[in-house]
């Protein structure tokens, strides 16, 4: 039932949204669109999805289990970033990590595209996941959902909300049920969640080119394809996800083969960021001691293969989370005399020495690590994490706030500079970042209340106005969920006894 409500009330929201977007759209003078040889961007404009596919993120991240991991998280973005170059397009894309065990990914209009972590776990190679990616990313290079809802202009508008309610429904892992309902209602005559099959033909050929561009071999993509079909046929109980929103049959295989040759083969890059991540994920997907217990089971001489330096990665990585501290501190040490430069060996030995009680010193490799690495993201969430711990809240305040300039989509650092500037003594600050962080994560409630605290401590005119545009803009974006409230903009509005201040 929660979840029902959830997608009712994203189908009503990001419909007024589209609805909206396209008044002013109406009045805007007339501008170039792109042609597909069909008449959906004319009829939902690249805006329009940029739009509607942030309202689906701030529904994502309050329905769905989104892995907050920095490390992982940056290294998916890094991996999207190489693909989306290769693909030479001028939109921005935003991979993010869903903690869940199913192989699957999928695409969202506007840039989004969400990954599992079951997926980077059943990779043997990072040209696996690339391949996938890459097809995902050619599902919103090519408009494939504006483009088959083209087809049925009537109901164009809420058929796309329908279907990214249905997107959402489908990676909560709930069944889809609630999808067919919803789409049957827009008008849709389809009751599972995938793209035709020509669109995903065209995904594996635009998506190989990708592959390609991006410095890996094409061929990744029908092996990983087959051995997917094969695991299938084996194993008919347990369907991999990726099959049922991407049906993958014979000849769709034997297509991609085909075409593969005509790209020149060749080595795959380096994957050790990969193989490291994974084995960070493996540790994350069980609790710390039974990471522990497996991980040492790649040490005992019965183990088929000898452990390699991810696996002594992951295998601190438990280490620390357990709380086996010493022996966390030793195997960070033998892993940085290996790899000295190595980011995630010098992010996980601060973590130890921190972790050991020398806060001077993991500070201090955390401050000479940035410089190095400035634009480091995770980094940045890591070493400002740590000052807050040590009590160093102005610094890891400046810190984080230059973070949000250049990434202001990221609620998670929103949540941190709101912790450190109401540490820092910075209420208007904090409330602010409470706010934006609120607003990101689906909870515009939330977001004002926050809004409506940092009115009260603004010092200025400049500032009050810029407060009241803000939670005016959120409030005309959701007018059902604030239509018996006080008239907005106040100075003093009521008090609220949901309010929160600081963490």
């Amino acid at each position: 039932m929660t979840i029902r409500l959830s997608l009712l009330r994203f189908v009503a929201r990001a419909l007024i949204v589209l609805l909206f977007s396209q008044q002013l759209a109406l009045a805007a003078p007339a501008t170039a669109l792109p042609d597909l040889g069909d008449n959906s961007a004319a009829l939902i404009s690249p805006l329009d999805e940029r739009r509607l596919g942030e309202e689906f993120m701030r529904e994502a991240r309050a329905t769905l289990d989104i892995l907050d991991d920095p490390e992982s998280t940056e290294y998916l973005q890094s991996l999207g970033l190489r693909l989306t170059t290769s693909a030479r397009t001028s939109s921005s894309f935003r991979f993010f990590l869903i903690n869940n065990s199913a192989i699957n990914a999928f695409a969202v209009p506007g840039g989004f595209v969400g990954v599992h972590t079951g997926l980077i776990l059943a990779a043997r190679n990072e040209a696996e996941l690339a391949a996938v990616l890459a097809h995902e990313t050619a599902h919103i290079t090519q408009r494939h959902i504006p483009r088959m809802i083209a087809e049925s202009q009537r109901t164009a508008a809420p058929a796309l909300a329908a279907i990214l309610a249905g997107i959402l429904l489908a990676a909560s892992g709930k069944g889809g049920g609630e999808a067919a309902i919803l789409l049957t209602t827009a008008g849709m005559a389809q009751h599972e969640l995938n793209f035709t099959r020509s669109f995903e033909e065209e995904a594996d050929r635009i998506g190989m080119g990708i592959l390609d561009g991006a410095g890996f071999d094409a061929h990744a993509m029908p092996a990983f394809f087959e051995r997917l079909e094969t695991q299938n046929r084996l194993n008919e109980v347990n369907v991999p996800e990726f099959l049922r929103t991407h049906p993958i049959t014979g000849r769709r295989i034997a297509e991609s083969r085909d075409h593969a040759q005509s790209f020149t083969a060749r080595r795959n890059p380096d994957d050790t960021d990969f193989s490291h991540i994974q084995a960070r994920l493996r540790t994350l997907a069980v609790n710390p001691g039974e990471a522990v217990k497996n991980f040492r089971a790649t040490y005992s001489p019965k183990s088929e293969k000898r452990p390699t330096a991810a696996d002594r990665y992951g295998y601190a990585v438990a280490l620390l989370a357990n709380r086996e501290i010493e022996a966390a501190q030793r195997e960070s040490t033998q892993l940085l005399a290996l790899k000295p430069d190595f980011l995630l060996y010098r992010m996980l030995r601060a973590e130890a020495e921190i972790a050991a009680g020398n806060n001077s010193a993991g500070l201090d490799r955390y401050a000479r690590t940035l410089q190095q690495t400035p634009d480091s993201l995770g980094l940045i969430q890591r070493y400002a994490a740590a000052l807050l711990r040590a009590r160093h809240a102005e610094e890891a305040r400046a810190l984080l706030d230059r973070a949000v300039r250049r990434r202001n989509d990221e609620p998670a650092l929103y949540r941190m500079l709101a912790t450190a500037a109401g540490e820092a003594g910075r209420p208007l600050e904090a409330h602010r970042a409470f706010g934006e962080y609120y607003y990101r994560i689906g909870q515009p409630r939330a977001a004002v209340e926050q809004f409506e605290l940092a009115l009260r401590v603004a010092p200025s005119s400049y500032y009050i106005a810029s407060l009241e545009a803000r939670i005016k803009e959120i409030r005309e974006e959701a007018p059902l969920l604030f239509k018996n409230d006080h008239n907005p903009g106040s100075r003093n509005p009521p008090p609220r006894r949901t309010a929160q201040r600081y963490f």
